[in-house]
């Protein structure tokens, strides 16, 4: 008979590393081994020396975060196979309301201006309420912040690429004093068309953009700080290649103009309390207004061309305490937001006439939350994380109508599509997580949760008519349901870091389209879908200088209605790579990215490929009298590949990914 002993991992003369901080997953500065559920963080110096396009290209680093390509300028995120609105974006705290069935959100905000982003992997906290069953992307500006150093500071950034060829140019300054602090932040950025590895220009993927951010912050004494921004991003002649999950192959799609706006006010108290020690205040109005010019081939016969534009006003307000007992933490607050759609499309027809419909009559969601957590220790070794929130919603729509200005009064009258729409829903999300601190560098961490998300504004009164079909939205939609699973083990050593996850996600009541006739479609409660994966994260220090670093990511999806996968799961994938950090100036690191081939597919989709590319940056810092400049140069896709997303949302085509691309940077801060 074998006797097996299990031992308990001693690290007593290893030297640890520190762990990464993040704010987003309960409020409270917690590390990532620390908090249960996926989380991860981007940080903003990462994110300058790879000089993405967008965000979207530098997010799949992380492992289970995927690109869902649209386009150059903004695509979307998939995270552990789901994406748009299932996943919850964030500026600052602040929800980027808009519709999502075409690429507008993550190209609305600039690269070079981001302190950070944090990603919550599923619903690993019952902060943010609806839409979070696929994740949290946070993305968090600089200069909110009192800079440390009294002064004047700043930083100038002039940026090349040969794929897609263009310009990206920023730069900033801060101003601050004993109380306060004045930032004011601009970029541009210009580029034209993409070429994949074949050479093959990817038409209508160019774009440009520009950027104010101005902040500003006042220390009225110890316990009380308020905070001031401003932000504007607008695009201009967007090219849209694909053609989204609600266009039919053919038409050209461009935004000639869109732009986000947000101005925000928060104050936090921070008493010399033995029960408050911090509560947050904040109210803010956020608008999107996204103009669309769909130009039709000649070769159709009715329409030359659309131009389509929706503007989405969201206002908020979140209040957020935390509280400090002895032996736990608490945090409570209140997450209110109100947003509204005004939208209208202009039909150019072949024979000269002209008319004007929408889409969605003006309507609006009201969404108004309370939600509390609480991290409490039971033993030194065994930390409980728990949290609940629940949601009052209330959706409404004005009429419809077939036209709001008919082309033909005679041939085709205005008439009534639907009555004027009032919903109601009353949701929740809870949590519970428990960390086991198996000694100081190794833990264990596990989390069930249930999460949800009530039908958007499309879901429940969209009104489609773009063929010989009819698409209804559905006003008395369920909200959707996640059940959610996950545990990790984190490791956190520095001559070796380790993270591992193994998750699962079941997800009910999910909408989708349903044919109700030969012409008509309405969406409906039928589908539910299974989605479950690992993780894993590496990282060993070789020597001073020398550093590996890798992930990969696993996931499979099933649509358990009618036993197919699921489409939009991304294949297995993930990155490996070396880094060049001594002590001198001179920084450089190799990397691949990778993913399989992805065979599991439903019968109406084709396989994709498996790809690789191999990427190259290096980067050199100079100190000349009282300023320090930072040159960086680098090439993605070093073998010229042509590969393309497995996520891709395109129809009736290809959409390739970008070949070789070299960049080159150089940035001045004082």
């Amino acid at each position: 008979m074998a006797i097996i002993l299990f031992t308990t991992p001693v690290f007593a003369d290893v030297p640890l590393v520190d762990d990464e901080v993040l704010i987003t997953a309960h409020a409270i500065k917690k590390t990532i081994s620390q908090t249960p559920g996926g989380t991860a963080i981007l940080e903003g110096k990462e994110l300058e020396s790879l000089a993405p396009i967008s965000i979207t290209n530098a997010l799949p680093r992380i492992a289970g975060v995927d690109k869902s390509s649209d386009s150059a300028w903004g695509s979307a995120i998939n995270i552990r196979g789901l994406g748009r609105n299932r996943v919850v974006f964030l500026i600052d705290g602040t929800r980027v309301n808009t519709a999502t069935d075409i690429n507008a959100q993550f190209g609305l905000i600039d690269t070079s201006n981001i302190e950070r982003i944090e990603i919550l992997k599923g619903p690993v906290s019952a902060l943010y309420g609806s839409g979070s069953i696929g994740g949290v992307v946070n993305v968090i500006t600089k200069g909110r912040e009192k800079p440390k150093k009294l002064g004047v500071s700043g930083d100038a950034t002039l940026g090349w690429a040969s794929n897609p060829q263009g310009y990206n140019t920023s730069a900033g300054v801060t101003a601050s004093g004993e109380k306060g602090w004045l930032s004011v932040f601009g970029s541009h950025r210009d580029f034209d068309d993409t070429d994949d590895g074949n050479g093959d220009t990817i038409e209508n993927s160019q774009f440009r953009d520009l950027g104010i951010h101005i902040k500003s912050g006042y220390q009225w004494n110890a316990d009380h700080t308020t905070r001031f921004q401003y932000q504007r991003q607008e695009g201009e002649e967007i090219g849209i290649p694909g053609k989204g999950l609600a266009l039919p192959v053919g038409p050209t799609v461009t935004y000639p103009d869109t732009y986000r706006e947000l101005v925000m006010l928060d104050h936090r108290f921070t008493p010399d309390s033995a029960l408050i020690y911090q509560s947050d205040i904040i109210v803010y109005h956020q608008t999107i207004d996204r103009g669309s010019r769909i130009d039709f081939p000649s070769s159709n016969l009715k329409y030359v061309q659309f131009n389509p534009s929706a503007k989405h006003e969201t206002a908020g307000a979140k209040w957020t305490t935390l509280l400090d007992f002895e032996t736990h933490q608490l945090t409570t607050g209140l997450d209110i937001w109100n947003w509204e759609t005004e939208s209208s499309r202009i039909r150019h027809f072949k024979n000269g006439e002209t008319g004007t419909d929408s889409p969605l009559a003006n309507a609006k969601q009201l969404s108004a939350g309370f939600f509390a957590e609480e991290d409490l220790s039971l033993t030194q070794k065994i930390t409980l994380n728990a949290g609940g929130r629940i949601d009052w919603i209330r959706a409404e729509s004005d009429a419809i109508n077939n036209w709001i200005i008919t082309p033909n009064p005679v041939n085709d009258p205005i008439k009534q599509i639907r009555n004027g729409k009032t919903a109601h829903d009353t949701s929740w999300s809870a949590h519970l997580g428990t960390t086991f601190q198996i000694n100081e560098p190794l833990s264990i961490t596990a989390l069930a949760a249930s999460s949800y998300r009530a039908p958007d504004l499309m879901d429940r009164f969209k009104y489609l008519a773009l063929g010989p079909k009819e698409i209804y939205g559905n006003p008395d939609l369920d909200p959707e349901r996640s059940l959610f699973f996950e545990t990790g083990l984190h490791l956190k050593t520095a001559p070796l870091s380790i993270s591992a996850s193994v998750y699962i996600n079941s997800v009910d009541d999910l909408i989708t389209e349903k044919s109700i006739s030969s012409t008509k479609l309405r969406m409906e409660n039928v589908e539910e879908a299974l989605l479950y994966g690992a993780e894993m994260d590496v990282r060993q220090q070789l020597n001073d200088e020398f550093s590996l670093f890798g992930n990969i990511a696993w996931t499979r999806g099933k649509n358990k209605t009618d036993d197919e996968p699921l489409r939009f799961v991304p294949p297995l994938s993930g990155l490996a790579g070396v880094r060049y950090a001594p002590s001198s100036p001179f920084n450089a690191e190799a990397n691949i990215t990778w993913a399989a081939r992805q065979s599991r597919v439903p019968s109406s989709t084709e396989e994709t490929p498996g790809w690789a590319t191999v990427n190259l940056k290096g980067s050199y810092k100079i100190k000349i009298a009282k300023t320090r400049h930072i040159l960086t140069a680098g090439v993605d896709n070093l073998l010229d590949k042509t590969y393309r997303n497995h996520l891709s949302t395109s129809r009736g085509i290809d959409l390739n990914e970008g070949g070789l691309r070299v960049y080159a940077q150089w940035k001045m801060e004082f």
